[in-house]
C-alpha cells in the first residue's frame, strides 16, 4: 500500500472516530502531507482484518513535538494505541525533543482514559475557531484608528529575519525555535506568509494555509509597541472579506490563557467549535 492510500485510510478513521464521539481531532494534515525530511510529521499505522485500526502521528516544531492518535470504534480496549505508543517511543528519542505534548480533544472520554495511564500534567488548551458568516463582524477595517492604515501583502523572501523576529516577540520563542518553525514551514505549499503594514512600516504578520475551501490562520501577531491601535481587528476583518471573495471558510486556534485575543476573535464573529487540550509528558 502507498502512503496515498494509506493518507486516504487515515482521512476516513479521522471521520469515523469524529463521528463516533461528536469530537475534532488536529491531525495537522499540512504536516501529515509531507514527508519527515521535509519538516512533515512521522506516524504509525495499525492494520487488522484489512482495515485501519490505529494510528499515532508525531509532530516536531520548534524544539516541541505534539502527539495525536486515534483506535477506530469497535477495536478498542485491545491494546492498539499502547502498542503504538510503544513503538513511538524510538522515534521520540532520535528526535531528543525538549517538550512533548500530547494532544486530545477536551471532550474526548477514550482520549482522557489513556492519559490517566501516563505520566502526563496538564499544559494548556486551545479553542478552535470558525468565522460565523451569518454573523455580522463589529465595525469594518476602517472602523480602527488605524483607519485605513492597514495594508496586508505576501511576505518577501528577503523577510525571513523580520518574520522570525516577530515570531519571538508575539509568541515567547527563542530565536533558534523560530527559525527553525520557519524553515519547516516553507517546505508546506499550501500556506502563505503575510506582512501586516501600517503607513508602509511592517508592524506584524500571519500565516495562512488553505484546503479544501477552508483557510486557517497562524501565527497572528503584531508588533507589541504598535498594539492596541487597531491593527490586528483590521487585518483580521480584511483577511476575513478576502477568503469570503474566494469561498473559503476561516479558522484559528487561539490559547485559552489569551483573553484579549479571544475577545478580539468573538467581535470579529468567530465562534468556538472545540477545545483542544494539551498534556505534558513526564516520564
Amino acid at each position: 500500500m502507498n502512503t496515498a492510500e494509506m493518507l486516504k485510510d487515515i482521512e476516513e478513521l479521522q471521520q469515523r472516530c469524529e463521528q463516533y464521539e461528536g469530537i475534532s481531532l488536529k491531525l495537522n494534515w499540512d504536516m501529515l502531507r509531507l514527508s519527515p525530511e521535509a519538516g512533515g510529521a512521522e506516524w504509525l499505522v495499525t492494520y487488522e482484518e484489512d482495515v485501519l485500526a490505529g494510528f499515532i502521528g508525531l509532530y516536531g516544531i520548534a524544539g516541541e513535538m505534539e502527539v495525536c492518535g486515534m483506535v477506530r470504534p469497535g477495536f478498542r480496549r485491545r491494546g492498539i494505541f499502547t502498542s503504538l505508543w510503544e513503538q513511538a517511543q524510538s522515534i521520540i528519542k532520535r528526535n531528543q525533543i525538549r517538550t512533548l505534548l500530547l494532544n486530545a480533544p477536551a471532550s474526548s472520554a477514550s482520549a482522557a482514559g489513556f492519559l490517566k495511564t501516563l505520566p502526563v500534567v496538564f499544559n494548556h488548551a486551545e479553542y478552535q475557531m470558525k468565522w460565523d458568516g451569518s454573523a455580522v463582524p463589529q465595525g469594518s477595517p476602517e472602523a480602527s484608528s488605524a483607519a485605513g492604515a492597514v495594508v496586508l501583502r505576501p511576505a518577501r523572501q528577503d523577510e525571513a529575519d523580520l518574520l522570525v523576529e516577530l515570531d519571538c516577540s508575539g509568541f515567547d520563542m527563542s530565536k533558534e525555535d523560530a527559525a527553525e518553525m520557519y524553515t519547516q514551514q516553507m517546505n508546506e505549499n499550501q500556506q502563505e506568509q503575510i506582512i501586516i503594514e501600517m503607513n508602509g512600516q511592517p508592524a506584524g504578520k500571519m500565516r495562512l494555509w488553505t484546503e479544501d475551501n477552508e483557510t486557517w490562520i497562524y501565527g497572528f501577531t503584531v508588533d507589541k509597541k504598535l498594539r492596541g491601535l487597531g491593527i490586528g481587528r483590521s487585518a483580521l476583518l480584511q483577511t476575513i472579506e478576502r477568503e469570503q471573495r474566494n469561498y473559503n471558510g476561516v479558522n484559528l486556534e487561539v490559547a485559552l490563557d489569551n483573553p484579549n485575543a479571544l475577545r478580539l476573535y468573538e467581535s470579529c464573529g468567530f465562534v468556538i467549535l472545540n477545545k483542544q487540550d494539551y498534556y505534558r509528558y513526564t516520564g
